[in-house]
């Protein structure tokens, strides 16, 4: 008998970085990191890898909408089994591979420290060209490994829940909920 193939957690979100001015095409990053912190606490990611991860996260999608023109950027956030790696990953459509510039001498530069605090807080981090673009990927380590099966069984119940409460809100007949299999 063969096991079951077990399959991370994902999470991708896109947002568009829309102003012609880099600077405020960083707004976007909030609401980024908002959706990153709602979807790793509800995964069981907390504490310092929580602050970690929402760290990286706000330092590469800003990067990404600084130093691009408007576009989207795609974002994913992946927990693969056994569930002691989080990965995110931050697409864009520019051409240029990000590289770190130590800048900690000149008091006068406002940037150009963070991939150096990417690379601090993760244990790994890369780049990746594609035709249409480029990925930058930081990979943490958590502390306490997360159990895969048990988050997707909770988020698949959790979905199922909304659909019922948003069918009643929307004065529709109510969706029946479905049997969510115990393993």
């Amino acid at each position: 008998m063969s096991r079951p193939r077990r399959r991370p957690l994902e999470y991708r979100l896109t947002v568009t970085a829309i102003d012609i001015d880099p600077a405020e095409r960083a707004a976007c990053v909030g609401f980024a990191r908002s959706a990153l912190r709602s979807t790793a606490t509800g995964w069981g990611i907390t504490h310092a890898a929580l602050d970690d991860l929402l760290t990286v996260a706000s330092e590469l999608i800003a990067n990404a909408a600084t130093h691009n023109g408007p576009g989207r950027i795609a974002v994913t956030l992946r927990l693969a089994p056994p569930g002691d790696r989080l990965r995110i990953e931050v697409a864009d459509g520019g051409s240029g591979l990000p590289r770190p510039q130590a800048r900690f001498g000149d008091d006068e530069e406002v940037t150009g420290r963070g991939l150096l605090m990417v690379a601090a807080l993760t244990d790994e981090w890369g780049t990746r060209q594609a035709a249409t673009g480029k990925t930058v990927w930081a990979e943490l380590i958590l502390p306490t490994p997360i159990d895969i099966p048990a988050v997707a069984r909770q988020t698949r119940r959790a979905a199922d829940l909304a659909d019922v409460v948003t069918a009643s809100r929307l004065r529709t007949l109510p969706l029946p909920v479905p049997a969510v299999p115990v393993a």
